[in-house]
């Protein structure tokens, strides 16, 4: 029996480098590779986006305007005031109430224009001091702003002329605007204060926030000799229209 021969065939070592993953840098893509590329905004689009970003700027420049404007008013009116200016102190009021901070001179008149420089006193009522029922009206968003804070046996100050009157608070409450008893004559010497509620509503406000303050007892002999009680003229007209 014939054994084949057989030989050893000596293999090439593989070379350690042949399969060796090199990594390259490349440029770094944060977007979404399958996200359909954006439309380019119309013209039409960009006129109307420019459009209302101007009409709002404007708008709140005109309502900063506005609100800065009518209040160095109201502080070139109390530097006059405290100034003893005659022309200020014999014909308006100046208001004061510690707790919320306020310090305001008072205008003749509810109206509009008066109601944007501070508060504005009811001609119809008596004059703050005198016997019966002295209406003060104000806005919610600027003057009388913090009125809501006042609680019962808060004070309020009145200066007029050169007489000042203390109020002590003993109520609050809410009605309607229609509601004509809160600035109806009274028999006590009293201080009403009126403005719109809720007071941090956005928009017009539905009902009146009402806060009344009776005049403490070391100034009702002042009073009494000043004179009595001065009628007040109601038709059928709503609470001062503040906001």
């Amino acid at each position: 029996m014939r054994v084949l021969r057989t030989s050893v065939v000596k293999r090439r070592p593989r070379s350690k480098n042949r399969y060796l993953l090199v990594l390259k840098p490349g440029p770094w893509r944060s977007e979404n590779l399958y996200r359909k590329p954006e439309k380019r905004a119309s013209k039409r689009r960009r006129i109307i986006s420019l459009s209302l970003i101007v009409t709002g700027a404007a708008l709140c420049t005109y309502v900063s305007g506005t609100y800065g404007w009518m209040y160095l008013r109201q502080r070139s009116l109390l530097r006059e005031w405290n100034a003893h200016n005659p022309a200020v102190t014999r014909t308006l009021t100046k208001l004061s109430i510690p707790k919320i901070k306020l310090e305001d001179v008072v205008l003749e008149g509810v109206s509009d224009h008066s109601l944007m420089l501070g508060p504005a006193h009811l001609q119809e009522s008596v004059e703050p001091g005198m016997p019966g029922n002295a209406v003060l009206a104000g806005h919610r968003d600027s003057f009388f702003r913090r009125i809501h804070s006042l609680r019962y046996g808060d004070d309020i100050f009145v200066t007029r002329g050169d007489r000042r009157y203390r109020y002590i608070v003993r109520s609050r409450k809410i009605v309607e605007p229609t509601d004509l008893s809160v600035i109806r004559p009274t028999p006590d010497t009293e201080l009403t204060l009126i403005t719109c509620y809720p007071t941090h509503a956005v928009g017009p406000a539905p009902q009146r926030l009402i806060v009344v303050a009776k005049l403490a007892p070391e100034n009702l002999k002042m009073t009494t000799r000043a004179g009595g009680h001065i009628p007040v003229q109601l038709g059928a007209r709503a609470a001062p229209p503040v906001e």
